[in-house]
């Protein structure tokens, strides 16, 4: 029985040594950060109503940053939090004043990326509204 229970010690010990020693097969790639950074010119219809944003992105120390400018002054350099990339994909949240009364709102930004355009919507789930965002590189 000793020898039996000795075995089968053994025989997990080297097992999970080499579960812990075989790399992690099934770990995602990295997406390609350099697809998203740069400066973008977006721009919001909400309803025919037009608004133009300056978005830019970083990457500080491996981690992307971002913020984002209303053209016409509401908001300079608002940051964008939460900020997300799956290579496909850019979410992340940006808090501004918004209209008609100028409360700052949670707006959440959905990003489709292309070579040197996005698309996707902009939301605030306080008040269920949305519209539409569309923007192209206009600096790497």
């Amino acid at each position: 029985m000793k020898k039996a229970t000795v075995t089968l010690g053994l025989a997990v010990a080297l097992l999970a040594g080499v579960c812990l020693a075989e790399p992690q097969q099934n770990a995602a790639p990295k997406p390609d950060k350099a697809k998203i950074l740069g400066d973008w010119s977006l721009e919001i219809d909400a309803g025919g109503m037009i608004v133009s944003l300056a978005m830019v992105i970083g990457e500080t120390e491996g981690k992307l940053s971002g913020k984002v400018s209303e053209q016409n002054g509401m908001f300079t350099d608002a940051a964008l939090n939460n900020l997300e990339y799956t290579g496909a994909e850019l979410s992340g949240e940006i808090s501004v004043p918004s209209p008609p009364d100028g409360a700052v709102k949670v707006w959440a930004i959905r990003l489709n990326v292309g070579e040197e355009t996005v698309d996707g919507s902009i939301a605030n789930a306080d008040t269920g509204m949305s519209a539409a965002i569309a923007g192209k590189r206009v600096k790497k």
